[in-house]
């Protein structure tokens, strides 16, 4: 778990899936078998796919830039089942097998009782914000909501941690952000903001903890 900064934190910002849901990597995994995906060619495609890679079909997905439909056309084409984890008629999609923490949900209403101003970046995809939204009570939890698909930006592009940091309204060195994607991280500190990579939701919780007392 990386972690980086000592500024005092005025705001804190979360990822979803993985740091407010369970870890989706063993979720996706299982859900690619369950949908006869060939593994090998799975491996391929994943090993040819980079998280920071602009013009990747996901990343154009993720930005709203790609519809749903045409992302879904181009992965059966790929490599055929893939699509069904990220289509919403299928019994395959992802998101509502990501279930929400309840202690990361209640740890987050008790930072901002304590003063902290919070917000949630997530990359997404817009179909499946129903299910994001319908998880958490979004007005409730936080201040400020950035959500990939709908600001044509995402981690790790660096404008949208700048965007979001803008719209906490607080100096960069003051936000702290968790997410479970190392590369996400790395970005978040090289735009000046203080990171903890997430390997696990709860024992994270601690660590967060800490870093907040030390400032």
């Amino acid at each position: 778990m990386v972690t980086s900064g000592q500024s005092q934190i005025d705001a804190v910002v979360f990822d979803w899936g993985g740091v407010i849901t369970v870890p989706p990597g063993p979720i996706v995994d299982r859900l690619y078998r369950e949908a006869g995906v060939d593994q090998r060619q799975l491996k391929d495609r994943q090993d040819r796919y980079r998280e920071d890679d602009p013009d990747s079909q996901f990343a154009k997905l993720e930005r709203g830039e790609l519809t749903l439909e045409n992302y879904l056309a181009w992965s059966r084409n790929d490599l055929p089942g893939a699509e069904l984890i990220w289509d919403p008629s299928s019994p395959y999609f992802v998101f509502p097998q990501l279930k929400v923490v309840s202690e990361v949900v209640d740890r987050i209403s008790e930072l901002r009782a304590r003063g902290f101003l919070i917000g949630l970046l997530t990359n997404n995809i817009a179909e499946a914000w129903p299910v994001v939204a319908g998880g958490l009570a979004l007005e409730q939890l936080f201040d400020v909501v950035v959500n990939s698909a709908f600001v044509g930006m995402r981690k790790p592009e660096h404008r949208i941690y700048f965007y979001t940091v803008d719209q906490m309204g607080v100096p960069v060195e003051r936000v702290l952000f968790l997410d479970d994607n190392r590369a996400n991280v790395e970005a978040a500190v090289a735009c000046g903001l203080n990171a903890i990579e997430v390997k696990q939701p709860i024992p994270a919780l601690e660590t967060l903890e800490r870093r907040l007392e030390s400032g």
